[in-house]
């Protein structure tokens, strides 16, 4: 019995799947644009927000940088992360549905600020204290939670491939795409042991660490392996052979002096 044609699509290594879609370049492109939003999140806070001569010099969390002078870049930053997921179609309705969750919470997780009791003195944003909660949960809790899920998700299980024949050359030693599937676990198990962290922290509150920036910490590191997941995705770690754009530039400007030579009589 024939399979029908999406099934048939869906059972091809990327690889192949990707050689067939005239959108390759923009697949892969969307793919770097989500990890490098990542990435920069947390260094355009940390190192680009104003402060004051009394304000603190690092916030307890990403969160809170809301209520800092970049509290609106935040939820752009956010907001852009959201719309990048959202677009992403990925190759299976799971897949999109885990983007899709993703998106929404990283939109929701701006636009549902934590609580703290004080800004930052030069914060745009008046400090609240109490926020919307769901049940006993704070409802920016529970988007910032689900967004760590399934980013950690999609890395564990959709972004590693097992076609083993392509994981080893004939030497032994590891293809590209084993190292990226090395990757994409590592970032996974990464994201998820910082959450368990992070919840841990929150329902302990142990004393000898309430000087130090836990959730913040523990919040940067999720967040840059999500990027790097996505980057490796991207092909801009561990490419197979040329990296997209470097031979998108190399075809367009072979194509361009073609063009340029004079036509012989």
């Amino acid at each position: 019995m024939t399979q029908p044609t999406e099934q048939l699509q869906r059972n091809k290594p990327d690889r192949l799947r990707e050689a067939d879609n005239d959108l390759v370049f923009s697949y892969l492109t969307m793919r770097n644009l989500i990890g490098i939003s990542g990435i920069l999140l947390p260094i355009v806070l940390y190192f680009f927000t104003h402060r004051g001569d009394e304000d603190k010099r690092i916030e307890p969390s990403i969160s809170d940088y809301y209520y800092t002078s970049h509290g609106d870049v935040l939820v752009v930053l956010l907001s852009v992360l959201g719309v990048f997921l959202f677009t992403y179609k990925g190759y299976t309705w799971i897949e999109k549905a885990l983007t899709t969750i993703a998106a929404v919470c990283a939109i929701g997780i701006g636009f549902s600020p934590t609580a703290t009791s004080a800004a930052n003195s030069l914060s745009i944003h008046k400090a609240r204290e109490t926020v919307p909660q769901l049940g006993p949960l704070p409802v920016h809790f529970i988007f910032a939670a689900t967004f760590f899920i399934a980013v950690a998700i999609i890395s564990l299980k959709f972004f590693p491939k097992k076609d083993k024949h392509s994981l080893l050359r004939i030497n032994g030693k590891l293809t590209q795409k084993a190292k990226r599937n090395r990757t994409y676990k590592i970032c996974g198990w990464t994201i998820l042991a910082c959450l368990t962290v992070m919840i841990l922290y929150f329902l302990v509150e142990p004393a000898f660490v309430k000087d130090f920036p836990v959730v913040l910490v523990f919040e940067s590191i999720a967040i840059w392996a999500f990027g790097i997941s996505w980057l490796t995705k991207g092909e801009t770690l561990w490419p197979d052979g040329e990296h997209y754009i470097k031979k998108a530039y190399r075809q367009a400007k072979a194509t361009l002096e073609q063009t340029q030579q004079p036509v012989s009589n």
